[in-house]
């Protein structure tokens, strides 16, 4: 753990202490039948562990052993429960021949036993031992299902956020897809149990919906790819430009502000001929992760096209937006970029343009237009800086643009002049 910072180590320590002794005070009754019902459920439990569904966040995964746990608590108990989870998780270790490290192993189990003992405190408070039975029995079940899968995700939520800085939203963990597909294997263990009390041979009945789980559980990565630019990773044209609506539809209802900003590299074309297209492509990579260390969670950064980025800056004035455009400049100039073949560390610089709502119903491609205008602006004033958009400057930028090319469009005199610029 020596790359990590120090509440890090002490998050993953605590959880694994926390696991391991309640692993040890929970020792599982496994008399008569109980044993092979135990071990069918760590069985199961460790296949479903082991197939899995690729997470949001890079190394993350979702698996449909949840449906195990809860079967586990509803038809043995906690005690059982606790430890089909923690047999499976190792059962699954052992079969990646240890590829993830032991604090790691340690940590995942954790996660699971603790919101495992909290769901069974709260199925006990609200059916106060009433059984499964009843109304009382639902409520209950409800109760234990929410619980275990609010504190898992927050868990592991929280281990992302200080481990890799990325935000609940980042990693995924409280999309609304996957709280209610797990609620919905924690209901379906909950049910086979139910089975099991009534007819032991019929159990396997709840299970025959995990393919369309784990169907369900590839939603969030398929959903985060069609809306992704698949060479740096940043949201895509199209999911800026219905985000961007959104936010203009919200605008116009309170009153928020709304800014634009657009980004362009400097002459990218050279470190292309220079270099090749491999090492411009790991510029961009390189520019995008920058651009997305430095805005909140509630921004949006888009890859719009080339080099050119868009960012949104929902909530933001222009004069607020400004000093965190100027740190992203600054950042992107002093930054370095070893890519390829290349000895010699590449640098580069970015020109940006800012511009804000400045009337309801201000349509999006307007605003878009503005922050464009205004990244031209930057350009002809030197390039590595920040612009902002100025009503009396762009009709002098158009009116130039204008008078050396007739024929064309003031749009396209623009994209004509800014190509000519990089």
């Amino acid at each position: 753990m020596k790359d990590f910072s120090l509440p890090t180590r002490i998050y993953l320590l605590a959880t694994l202490a926390i696991g391991l002794a309640l692993c040890v005070a929970h020792r599982p009754d496994l008399g008569g039948a109980r044993l092979w019902l135990f071990l069918a459920m760590t069985g199961l439990g460790a296949i479903t562990q082991m197939v899995t569904v690729k997470g949001l966040v890079p190394g993350s995964f979702y698996t449909a052993a949840v449906i195990s746990y809860s079967l586990a608590l509803f038809a043995l108990g906690e005690p059982e429960a606790i430890w089909v989870a923690a047999l499976a998780n190792v059962a699954a270790w052992l079969r990646s021949k240890g590829k993830t490290p032991g604090f790691v192993l340690g940590f995942n189990i954790g996660a699971l036993v603790i919101p495992i003992a909290a769901a069974s405190l709260a199925y006990g408070w609200v059916t106060a031992g009433r059984g499964l039975y009843g109304v009382a029995g639902v409520m209950g079940i409800l109760a234990a299902g929410v619980t275990f899968v609010l504190l898992n995700h927050l868990m592991i939520g929280v281990i992302h956020l200080l481990a890799e800085g990325k935000s609940f939203t980042a990693s995924g963990m409280f999309g609304r897809v996957l709280l209610t597909a797990d609620l919905t294997m924690f209901a379906m263990g909950a049910a086979g149990a139910l089975i099991w009390q009534i007819n032991p041979l019929a159990t396997f009945l709840a299970l025959i919906p995990l393919y369309l789980l784990y169907t369900t559980l590839k939603v969030p990565v398929l959903q985060r790819q069609a809306e992704s630019d698949a060479k740096t990773g940043l949201f895509n044209a199209r999911f800026f430009s219905q985000a961007l609506q959104k936010e203009l539809e919200h605008a116009d209802r309170s009153g928020r502000p709304l800014t634009v900003v657009m980004a362009d590299l400097d002459y990218l074309r050279n470190i292309n001929n220079a270099h090749g297209h491999l090492a411009g492509d790991g510029v961009l990579t390189g520019v995008a992760g920058l651009l997305r260390d430095t805005v909140r969670d509630t921004d949006v950064v888009a890859r719009f096209g080339g080099e050119e980025f868009a960012i949104l800056l929902p909530g933001a004035t222009p004069q607020q937006a400004l000093p965190r455009v100027e740190t992203m400049r600054a950042v992107i100039e002093a930054a370095t970029f070893r890519v390829g073949a290349s000895s010699t560390p590449l640098k580069v610089t970015m020109s940006f343009g800012v511009a804000g709502l400045s009337r309801p119903g201000q349509s999006a491609e307007e605003l878009v237009h503005n922050a464009d205008l205004a990244v031209y602006q930057a350009k002809q004033a030197g390039r590595n800086r920040v612009s902002l958009y100025a009503e009396e400057n762009s009709r002098r930028a158009e009116s130039s643009s204008d008078s050396a090319h007739i024929s064309l469009s003031g749009e396209r005199n623009r994209q004509l002049q800014l190509d000519s610029l990089r």
